[in-house]
């Protein structure tokens, strides 16, 4: 048996087809499963018996359990990082972040990561596997269950690189931008990046209708590829390349992350050779001053810019007319802001 979360509608139709059934039972299924969060086929009372009989039979639906959840809360709303256990006992973080009129889930796409990033402590992990669509869907799931609330805005940006996972990341991006499954609206799901050039290039970056992050980090080949090993395949001029093939727009503009380290990036010669590289009509600039866990030793030789670095570096790109936000991440002290999820999951 199969937990038939890991189906895409596709999928799910194809295998209606093949055991003689109408491909649109496939609709009603996920309709039960995702919009109405019936579990049990037995219950799904517009589709026929002998079919509900059938995939009775093949498919079951299980949920991850919840091992450990902390919580942070501010004055804008709250943090909850969710330490999730898949069945075959792999873990991962995801984290929600309350904040007035949104909820936004983080959400992990692999066990650990490849990518080597040395800023960010999930690399300290090293990589495991990928998840499937449903390991992904099923932390939005699991976390609306016990919160009993609805999520709003999800982000890629947990555990994981999501463009190296891209085949099962694109078949959960579908049940939940599918306003009959989950329904978030697509400008509301934004996929981050370390810049997997050869995964971007497989759709026009003007169609495309999620919003899209790319982790820049540093304004020179010498420092990004210190900090970020993919950058020695895929450097600046690769990103600078492919945005430059976006048209200009207001509303749907590629967000730049860039993590503010103390003396290494964070001087007005960085954010001059950013002005150089990108434009303004095409890009936003979203600045991250350096989330450390408590105990990290991974991070231990990088530090956190002061405010004042911080503010001078936001200004010199205002200037240049970017639109820029400092993002002082949520979650911070529950080890649950960007950066910070990691190896954690082993002390369970």
């Amino acid at each position: 048996m199969k937990n038939i979360l890991n189906l895409s509608k596709k999928e799910l139709e194809e295998y209606c087809a093949v055991n003689g059934f109408k491909k649109y039972g496939a609709e009603q299924i996920m309709r039960w499963i995702y919009q109405n969060r019936i579990f049990d086929f037995s219950v799904m009372s517009d589709i026929s018996k002998d079919l509900r009989k059938k995939i009775d039979e093949d498919f079951y639906v299980k949920l991850p359990d919840i091992i450990d959840v902390r919580y942070e809360k501010d004055e804008d709303g709250y943090s909850k990082k969710y330490l999730i256990k898949f069945e075959n006992g792999d873990t991962v973080e995801s984290v929600s972040i309350a904040h007035k009129n949104r909820k936004t889930l983080c959400v992990s796409s692999q066990v650990g990561c490849r990518m080597g990033c040395v800023y960010c402590e999930t690399a300290g992990m090293g990589f495991s596997r990928n998840l499937t669509s449903g390991e992904i869907i099923s932390q939005l799931l699991t976390v609306e269950n016990y919160e009993n609330d609805k999520i709003t805005n999800i982000v890629f940006m947990g555990m994981g690189e999501p463009l190296d996972n891209i085949a099962e990341v694109e078949k959960a991006l579908e049940i939940m931008s599918n306003d009959k499954f989950v329904g978030i609206a697509p400008r509301k799901i934004t996929v981050s990046t370390c810049g997997l050039i050869n995964a971007l290039g497989g759709f026009d970056i003007n169609e495309y209708k999620y919003k899209l992050a790319i982790s820049l980090n540093a304004a020179d080949n010498e420092t990004r590829s210190m900090l970020m090993p993919v950058n020695k395949k895929f450097p600046i001029e690769k990103i600078a390349e492919l945005i430059n093939l976006k048209k200009p727009s207001l509303h749907n503009k590629i967000t730049l992350e860039y993590v503010l380290i103390k003396g290494l990036n964070d001087r007005i010669e960085d954010a001059k050779r950013i002005i150089k590289l990108f434009s303004p009509s095409k890009v936003k600039i979203n600045l991250i001053t350096l989330n450390k866990a408590e105990d990290s030793v991974y991070l231990k030789n990088f530090e956190r810019p002061d405010d004042f670095a911080t503010d001078k570096f936001k200004i010199k790109l205002s200037k240049a007319g970017f639109t820029v936000t400092v993002r002082f991440s949520k979650g911070g002290s529950i080890n649950g802001g960007c950066g910070q999820l990691k190896a954690q999951t082993l002390k369970y």
